[in-house]
């Protein structure tokens, strides 16, 4: 029996309800959203399905979800923005706003380095199980990791440390929590939808996390030969942490833990692919865009990941494929949820599912959904 599909969708965009509806087809989905915007406009916003495993609980139009490194561009735009209102400088030294950084080899770090992922401290090897969902601890651990390599050698997608780097930059800065920065500065803005830290009223409205059986991404978390399962440790995984706890969902863990929805998302990326502004809503200087999108790097990197790299945004790739532009950009999380705009269609998508899809990279239900909508424009 087909499932119910609500919301809107623009009859020239119906192939994207047609591919929503051919995710749940499968049986293996729980609950899904979908948002598109194109040339300005918002053409899709579709959900469907349930909020929990056992498929009692509705998703609904406010409902949210852990997007996890969904949100990693979100912490470093929000460094860029303070860069363009001039309070902070990119090629300054980290040291400079965050005196306890200048240790462990790490005194030449630049914020250029941080927002780029080329400061070489993808994790903390020497952070407890627990550290993370312990702000302070996580800072500590961070000034006395010494780097993988020197600052600006090399490129490595930063994992785990991402946004507790942007983070604490961001709240020596402004003197607002990244969590705080992002509600009021970015997204309350666009009409909210997307939070490092949940309140009661967002944790009332979140969906749970349903893991695959098998879950190569759990898997991948607690191996501890590899470096990447090594600098997830400070997170418990090992000891019950599945992302529904409600700890989780409180504590500000912006490299991991971003929750939120599509619609928020895909109006976001609206914004970019329209100069930085959307519906009168400017977040960053006309222009910045061209340099922000811009490749900074390209590498099959210390943690095993093949990526492109601008200002916290990835680039279009093989394990990124957004579309077939090579220059769309955004960023992907775990098990399929995303966010990108192809600056050339005027494109702004983004896909939210509580179900992890068991593919490493992007998973056959976004693409599903991709291509859909590119076939619409």
């Amino acid at each position: 029996m087909s499932i119910e599909i609500f919301g809107i969708c623009d009859p020239a965009f119906n192939a994207v309800k047609l591919a929503l509806q051919e995710n749940f087809d499968s049986g293996d989905e729980v609950g899904e959203a979908v948002a598109v915007w194109a040339e300005g406009r918002q053409v899709v916003d579709l959900w469907a399905g349930h909020r929990d495993a056992a498929r009692r609980l509705p998703w609904q139009r406010d409902t949210i979800a852990c997007m996890f490194s969904v949100g990693k561009p979100f912490a470093i735009f929000a460094v860029l923005m303070l860069a363009e209102r001039g309070v902070i400088g990119l090629d300054n030294l980290v040291a400079d706003y965050w005196p306890e950084y200048a240790k462990a080899s790490k005194e030449k770090t630049t914020v250029r380095h941080i927002v780029t992922h080329t400061a070489g401290l993808p994790g903390v090897l020497g952070a407890e199980v627990g550290d993370a969902y312990d702000w302070q601890a996580m800072v500590r651990a961070i000034e006395n990791e010494p780097p993988i390599s020197a600052p600006g050698v090399e490129d490595c997608y930063h994992t785990f440390t991402l946004g507790h780097l942007a983070g604490e930059l961001v709240h020596r800065v402004s003197g607002k929590s990244i969590g705080q920065f992002l509600r009021e500065e970015i997204f309350a803005p666009l009409g909210g939808g997307f939070y490092f830290g949940l309140g009661e009223a967002e944790l009332a409205r979140c969906a749970d996390i349903v893991h695959p059986e098998p879950d190569p991404w759990t898997e991948m978390f607690l191996d501890l030969e590899t470096l990447n399962g090594r600098y997830w440790r400070p997170l418990p995984i090992r000891d019950g942490e599945d992302f529904n706890s409600d700890k989780f969902r409180r504590l500000e863990m912006p490299a991991y833990n971003g929750h939120g929805n599509a619609r928020a998302v895909a109006r976001f990326y609206a914004a970019m692919v329209n100069d930085g502004e959307i519906d009168g809503v400017r977040l960053i200087e006309k222009g910045a865009m061209d340099w922000i999108r811009r490749q900074q790097w390209a590498a099959l990197d210390a943690v095993g990941l093949d990526v492109r790299m601008s200002y916290g945004f990835m680039l279009n790739n093989e394990f990124a494929k957004f579309n077939g532009n090579a220059d769309s950009f955004g960023h992907l999380g775990v098990g399929g949820a995303l966010g990108f705009a192809d600056p050339e269609s005027k494109l702004a998508f983004s896909f939210c599912p509580n179900r992890i899809a068991p593919e490493i990279g992007l998973g056959p239900y976004a693409r599903r959904l991709i291509d859909a909508a590119a076939a619409c424009v």
